[in-house]
Formats: structure tokens, sequence, C-alpha cells
């Protein structure tokens, strides 16, 4: 029972798992009942319970029926096994459960309803197109316009009137409006959902995982980098919404502007300006008004630049696990076996191996293309908004005042990991690219008939296309563009505190 056991432990670490197991954990009688229960639950054994671990395939049927573990408690040994199992389920709790798509996995659920809250998440074919006009994509797009216009019109209006410091901030979030649009009007395309449909039902890895146990490891992996990296990005929409928030409260109670009397010279502040024909900076009623439609403003906003990002993320790795898989089938076409040349058996099967393999390459190169295709303009903004807006942010925090670095701290760090993320990710590509070559070029070629050289060399051809994404068919993303935004930023942002401090 022991080495059931232990290698049900194995299975599981490698991903082999696709069945429900979500039931808590908890201690049971002699009889195998749960201790306080009145034994209404179905209980499994656990040699029951380790030959369902061994079977890759295996899944009970979903009528909701609880299932125990209860007799493997027997034995000090089968105790710490158990206990190890709960750890790991505990860990990965997608891999602990049965999932017929990749939309029941926790994390794609839980991008799926931050996405839904905005009608971000791509969809299938309206089945009512006369609605189409009444979604929220379309409301949020003529609300953003709005504000960008406000925002711009405020700004115009307060040149000569604040100091380039004060203006900084408008000027940040009018860029950041922007960006927000050019996301919101890619929403709108079906393209959009062209692509987000083609990654959940053709191109995630979960659809492969069955196809070798390098496939499964990869999947694994990817699946646990994609899990992380979707729960953090959701704290710092949370986070970022409540900071860029609570700031201008906390200068307003710094500076008495809550009380009544308001001091002399004190205006009620707010995270984001606009152009308004009422005073919401000295009357309280618009000021509470403008605050509340902000926290809407600044959660969509935060919204936009997080989970777009992080939707390009996990696209990448995934492309990146497909990439490793690819390379790793390479790598493994055998050499004829007792001769120079195949035999027929071995050249059936090098046959199949190159015609999947030439199908995986299609299939990754096809899809780069219309990443490219899709999301090449909102990049290409998103990377002129980084290089203008990095340089005023290390301006805001060069004050080294506790009300700036609070306000624009956290949006610098956020910004440039992003900028940084994003760019590592898409080199990934290339460089999976350099590896792919002299993988093709280490196929045993010269023990291949005419037919299969063919096959070869014209996998050759298409690993020498480097597989990296560009924004309008111009600027490459990847780590040489993001060092390249960076030292611009510094050098501007030198150049601006230049001119500000002679100007003061």
């Amino acid at each position: 029972m022991t080495e059931k056991i232990t290698g049900s432990l194995t299975a599981l670490r490698l991903g082999h798992v696709g069945f429900e197991l979500h039931e808590k954990l908890q201690p049971h009688t002699a009889d195998g009942r749960r201790s306080g229960d009145g034994g209404k639950d179905v209980i499994c054994s656990a040699s029951t319970l380790s030959r369902c671990l061994n079977v890759p395939d295996w899944a009970p049927a979903r009528s909701g029926v609880r299932r125990r573990l209860c007799a493997a408690t027997q034995t000090k040994v089968a105790k710490k096994n158990i206990v190890i199992i709960r750890y790991l389920i505990a860990l990965n709790p997608s891999f602990a459960r049965k999932v017929n798509n990749v939309e029941e996995f926790t994390y794609m659920k839980f991008l799926k309803s931050f996405c839904k809250i905005m009608d971000f998440w791509p969809e299938r074919e309206e089945k009512n197109s006369k609605t189409r006009i009444f979604r929220l994509r379309y409301i949020l797009v003529l609300q953003f316009c709005f504000t960008l216009v406000a925002g711009v019109l405020y700004l115009t209006n307060s040149v000569g009137k604040q100091t380039f410091y004060d203006l900084g901030h408008t000027i940040i979030t009018v860029l950041m409006n922007v960006v927000s649009v050019s996301r919101l009007i890619l929403r709108c395309f079906k393209k959009y959902d062209v692509v987000g449909q083609q990654f959940i039902n053709k191109i995630h890895l979960y659809h492969y995982r069955n196809d070798s146990e390098y496939a499964m490891k990869i999947h694994t992996v990817v699946h646990k980098i994609s899990h992380n990296m979707t729960y953090i990005f959701s704290f710092c929409i949370i986070f970022g919404t409540v900071t860029f928030n609570l700031t201008p409260i906390f200068n307003n109670i710094g500076s008495g502007a809550y009380k009544n009397p308001r001091p002399d010279n004190v205006t009620l502040q707010q995270c984001v300006y606009y152009a308004l024909p009422f005073d919401y900076t000295g009357d309280f009623k618009w000021y509470l008004l403008v605050a509340i439609f902000n926290v809407q403003k600044t959660f969509f906003c935060t919204s936009l630049f997080i989970l777009f990002e992080l939707s390009l993320s996990l696209m990448i790795i995934c492309l990146w696990g497909h990439l490793r898989i690819f390379i790793h089938n390479l790598n493994h076409i055998p050499a004829p076996r007792n001769s120079l040349e195949y035999t027929k058996e071995e050249r059936q099967e090098v046959d199949d191996t190159l015609k999947k393999c030439i199908q995986h390459h299609t299939l990754i190169i096809g899809f780069v293309r219309i990443m490219s295709e899709t999301y090449g303009l909102a990049v290409l903004i998103y990377y002129a908004f980084q290089q203008v807006v990095g340089c005023l942010l290390l301006l805001q925090c060069s004050q080294m005042e506790l009300k700036t670095v609070t306000r624009f701290g956290f949006l610098t760090l956020v910004l440039n990991q992003q900028l940084i993320q994003i760019s590592v990710i898409f080199e990934l590509l290339g460089y999976m690219s350099d590896k792919l070559q002299d993988a093709v070029y280490c196929v045993p070629w010269e023990y291949m008939d005419t037919s299969h050289r063919k096959m070869v060399y014209m996998m050759f051809r298409q690993s020498q296309i480097p597989l990296q994404l560009k924004a309008m068919n111009m600027l490459s993303i990847g780590v040489k563009t993001m060092v390249s935004i960076l030292k611009t930023s510094v050098t501007y942002y030198l150049i601006l505190k230049t001119v500000t401090t002679d100007e003061a």
C-alpha cells in the first residue's frame, strides 16, 4: 500500500492527475466514517485511492458524491504520504481535480472573472448581434473618450497657472487614458475574440498534455507559472486602485480640507482631474461625486493595463512551452538502429514524426503572426507611453515628498515592472528561435530519403524566420527595445530636472 501511495505522489508531481479531489481532508473514525458527520459520506479506501491516482486519465463520475481518505491512515508511513498529498493538492489545486476545458482551471476562472467585469473576455460568435451596441465595452469606450477630452481641456486650462510638477500628474493620467482607449477600441474588434478563442481552444498546452510525458511536464511548469502570475497581477489591480485613490484622501485629511469651515487657500484634491462645469475642488457634494467616479475609473484603467499585459504574457509563455516540446521532439528523432538507412517501419515512424513537427511549427508561426497583427498597434502605443511617462514619473518621485512617493512610487514600480516583464517574455521567443535552428539542423537527415530530406529542409527554412512580435511591423518587442526606452527615460528625466530647477 505504501509503495502505491509513493507512486501516486510521483504521478501527482508530474501532473498526471486529472481527477476531482477537492474535498477537505478531515479525520475519520475506525469504521471509515468522518467523525461528527453521522457517516453519510461515501468512503474510499487507501488502496482505491492509490489505484485511482496511478491511472492518469481516471476521473470519478461528476455526481457530487464526496469521497474521503480514511483507511490510508492505518500506518505511520501512510499518514506521512497523505500529508504530502494534501500539501501538493493545496499547492496546485487545478491539477487535483478533473477539468474538461481550459476555462475550468483555477487561474483561468480568476482571470475570466476580472475580464468579465468590464466585458474584456474573448467571446465566441454572438447569437444576438442586436444587443452588441449595449455591451459594456462600448459604454467604456464612450466614458474613456469623454474623460480623455475633459482631461486634455483641464491640462490646457492649467498651463501657466500650475507648476510643471503639478501638471505632471495630469499629463500622466491623460496619457494613461490614451492607452486605455486604444485597448478598449481593440476589444471592440472581432479579431480580439478570434485570437483569444484560438488561444483557449487550440494553443493552450492543456490540449497537448497527453502527447508525451515531456509535454505533460512542460504543461505542468507553464501551468504553475501562469497560476502564480495571475494571482500576483490580480493583487496589483486591487492594490494599485486602492493606493491611487487613498493618497488624495490622506492629503485632504492632512491639509484640513474636510474641516468645516475649510482653511483658506485649501482645495479638495482628486486622483484624476477634469475640466467640468462645476467646482468639484471646492464644493464637497461635487467632490464626492467625482471621487466615486474616479474609483471606478481608476479600477477599469488599472485593469486594462495589467490584464492586457497578463493576457499577452500567458500567450507567450504558452508558445514558449510549445517551442520546448517542438525542440524536444526534434532532438528525439532516432537514427537508424542497425544500418546506415532506415527500415520500412523506421521510415514510417520518421514520416509520422516529421509531419507532426511541421504541423506543430506551422501552428506556432500562424499564432505568432495573428498576435502581431492584432496587438501590434496597441503595443506600439504602449511603448510610446512608456517612453514619455517614464521620465515624468522619475521627475515626480525625485521630489522625495511623502505625498508624491506614495502616489507615484508604486505606479512607477508597476509600470517599469510591466515593461521589463513583457519585454523579457517576448524575448523568450527569439531565444527559442535560435535553439530551434540548431535542433532542426541536428536532425539525422543524412540517413533519410529524398522526401524526408525535403521535409527537413522545409522546417529549416521556416526556422530561419525569427519568431518575434513586431509592433506594426516596425518595432521589435524585446529586451533591446526595453533597454533603449529605460535609457532614454533617464536621459529625458535629467533634462527635465535641470529645466525645472532653473525655473525654480
